[in-house]
């Protein structure tokens, strides 16, 4: 039959179980940050710098380009794209890096 509510100790064994079962499963450990973690502001600041610097690379390597080859827009159109592209990938890279180890960090990328 099912067991009175109303017994004393009832709820204090519950919780002790839901505790002990949480602890065993690993949920109640608080998210701890790494030592030496940077701050959410120096996170943002370094993404910002990662496409800002891919960027200008990109875009001064087109400049080079159009002007030893004489060819104005076409390397500088070129390296604002795959600057950009350099750039994002970069960000997408220490944004994976931030993820606790897992499965599907191992994937050989």
């Amino acid at each position: 039959m099912l067991e009175d509510p109303s017994r004393p100790g009832h709820d204090a064994s519950f919780e002790e179980r839901l505790r002990a079962a949480r602890a065993k499963a690993g949920l109640d450990r608080p998210e701890q940050a790494r030592p030496g973690s940077p701050s959410p502001w120096g996170l943002g600041l370094r993404a910002g710098l990662e496409v800002a610097s891919a960027l200008a690379v990109g875009v001064g390597f087109g400049l080079a380009l159009d002007w030893w080859l004489s060819t104005r827009p076409l390397f500088l159109v070129a390296g604002l794209f795959l600057g950009g592209a350099a750039g994002v990938l970069n960000v997408y890279r220490l944004m994976l890096g931030r993820r606790g180890p897992g499965p599907e960090r191992n994937r050989g990328m």
